[in-house]
């Protein structure tokens, strides 16, 4: 699994925002990878809000803004809850996420930047 951990600690303290949104972006297409043979409506939700979360932080008039980016990696460490340890019918399945492809959430994130 992707180092998350780390890039809690950077986003507290780099002021490389850009790298680190590139490095942020290459995590969550690492996770979709790793992900990729069990990828089910856990994963789609939180790589998805993950994707989605990175996008505001670089399109937001203030790149420098961490909340969008913290929101991201909250999200893309959810992604990797063993099943076990998951809450998974707190809330009601949308089905406009059980629509969502591997092949969709890795577009998007290589469109973020991703190296992958």
């Amino acid at each position: 699994m992707t180092d998350i951990g780390a890039l809690f600690e950077r986003l507290d303290r780099d002021q490389d925002t850009v790298g680190l949104r590139l490095d942020i972006a290459d995590a969550i297409a690492r996770s979709l990878i790793e992900t990729r043979n069990s990828f089910g409506y856990w994963e789609k939700a939180h790589l998805a809000q993950a994707i989605a979360a990175l996008a505001w932080n670089i399109n937001i008039g203030d790149r420098d803004t961490r909340s969008w980016l913290r929101l991201c990696l909250v999200n893309l460490e959810l992604a990797h809850v063993p099943e076990d340890e998951r809450s998974e019918d707190y809330a009601q399945r949308d089905g406009q996420v059980e629509t969502l492809t591997f092949e969709q959430l890795m577009d998007d994130i290589q469109r973020l930047g991703a190296r992958e």
